[in-house]
């Protein structure tokens, strides 16, 4: 199978692309991109910049679709154009946020979100949590005190973001009863994957699962149920009803006729 993993803002996470050929089937072939063409910044973290980013994300899961990828995953905490790409494409599209916190059920009572700072956690990362339905399940959502775009090696040594994920974790499992532990931004989980080399269980006292690892495992999953068991991607019936191909059409050649970015932007 072949799967795009796309970063959904301009820069692809430190070490994600090694972290992945480490876990993928031997069946499976991947390409690993980001939205540097469109989005011009190394994160997308605030509101504004997360709506472009969307758009970004969908035409590319769109063309991706076109071009013969059998799933793609968004690997961003924040799941920009999940929903979007699902209610456009036949193919099945995984992201970060939703796919770790529902494994995290499967494993543990209740999980914590170890994000990057409180706007992200206290806004952006609960609204998530409330839009899956999963409040009841989590522990805590707490912050490392990084913002994403001074989480890469060349800003932030490693070591540094390892440490404070141990620190904040723990405090997830001594105070909040934290059974499972989710890093709350790709660049966090992928750097901590590739840095920190000794059990979290036995240094935190719980498990800490990479979101981009989950997202892509969960890729491959839908993948075979799809191919094997005749499933399909997402049910029609209601959030993800298609909208008529006509239209689809219609709006797409209008865009692309009529909305230069000079015209659109300025």
């Amino acid at each position: 199978m072949k799967i795009l993993v796309l970063s959904p803002f301009g820069k692809t996470e430190p070490f994600g692309r090694e972290n992945l050929e480490k876990v993928a089937r031997a069946d499976t072939d991947f390409d690993f991109e980001c939205l540097e063409a469109v989005f011009p910044l190394n994160y997308n973290t605030y509101i504004y910049n997360t709506l472009k980013c969307i758009n970004g994300a969908v035409e590319r899961v769109i063309k991706a679709e076109k071009q013969g990828y059998d799933a793609v995953v968004l690997s961003c905490m924040l799941d920009p154009g999940l929903l979007e790409s699902r209610s456009i494409v036949d193919i099945p599209v995984t992201a970060t946020f939703e796919s770790a916190a529902h494994i995290a059920c499967m494993m543990g009572k209740r999980f914590s979100v170890v994000s990057t700072d409180p706007m992200t956690v206290g806004g952006i990362d609960m609204r998530l949590v409330d839009l899956y339905g999963l409040r009841p399940k989590v522990a805590s959502l707490r912050w490392i005190g990084i913002t994403a775009c001074d989480l890469y090696p060349e800003i932030t040594p490693p070591e540094e973001i390892a440490n404070r994920v141990v620190e904040v974790s723990k405090r997830c499992v001594e105070e909040d009863q934290a059974e499972v532990i989710i890093p709350g931004c790709t660049i966090i989980g992928s750097i901590f994957t590739n840095f920190f080399k000794k059990d979290p269980v036995e240094v935190i006292g719980v498990p800490v699962i990479d979101p981009m690892i989950v997202a892509f495992k969960q890729a491959e999953m839908m993948v075979d149920l799809c191919k094997l068991a005749g499933y399909p991607a997402v049910s029609r019936a209601g959030l993800w009803k298609k909208p008529p191909a006509d239209e689809t059409k219609q709006l797409r050649k209008f865009m692309k006729d009529n909305l230069s970015p000079e015209q659109y932007y300025y």
